[in-house]
């Protein structure tokens, strides 16, 4: 029982942290401005929460003036290739960071607990200190994988930055928020 217990768990953990969605297809949304003028939104369906998203697949979201030429196309796929490498240098691995966060919680859960428990006169330490370590060790594991979808935003970020650099494409990255 017990193995199994532990094989799901591990099996639930790959593929929470696979990490292996990508966006959906494009879509080109033209917006009439109140000016006359025209604009063009270039947005991606997308059908899972930001930290399944792969880094190798993520896409930027943008807007331009008129209708989306091919020249900007492949302006934002050279931003996304180097953005995409950018996000993989500075958040570099998800399972230790997942994990790093499910131990600090757990370790000052375990402490917590532990202490907290003294203001009570039969209580044992170890014990309420274990519970508390589970407890907020798994809070820690759930906050590090919702953590990832900051990967999203790194790449957005990269991506405004790129444009911002090159206004000549007259590409604008709309970005989520990081919340």
């Amino acid at each position: 029982m017990r193995t199994t217990l532990h094989r799901l768990v591990i099996l639930a953990a790959a593929l929470l942290l696979g990490a292996c969605a990508s966006p959906g297809g494009i879509r080109e949304i033209p917006l009439q401005m109140p000016d006359g003028g025209q604009a063009t939104i270039v947005a991606h369906n997308q059908s899972v929460p930001d930290w399944m998203l792969a880094k190798d697949k993520l896409a930027l979201n943008f807007i331009v003036k008129g209708s989306v030429s091919a020249e900007q196309l492949a302006a934002v796929a050279a931003a996304e290739k180097a953005c995409r490498l950018y996000t993989g240098t500075v958040r570099p691995n998800d399972v230790v960071s997942v994990f790093a966060n499910g131990a600090l919680y757990g370790i000052a859960g375990y402490i917590g607990g532990g202490v907290g428990s003294q203001a009570f006169p039969h209580a044992v330490f170890s014990q309420y200190a274990r519970y508390s370590g589970y407890a907020t060790g798994l809070g820690g594991l759930a906050n590090g994988i919702v953590s990832l979808g900051g990967q999203t935003y790194t790449f957005e970020s990269c991506g405004r930055e790129v444009f911002g650099l090159f206004p000549e494409y007259r590409v604008r990255i709309l970005m989520k928020s990081p919340y």
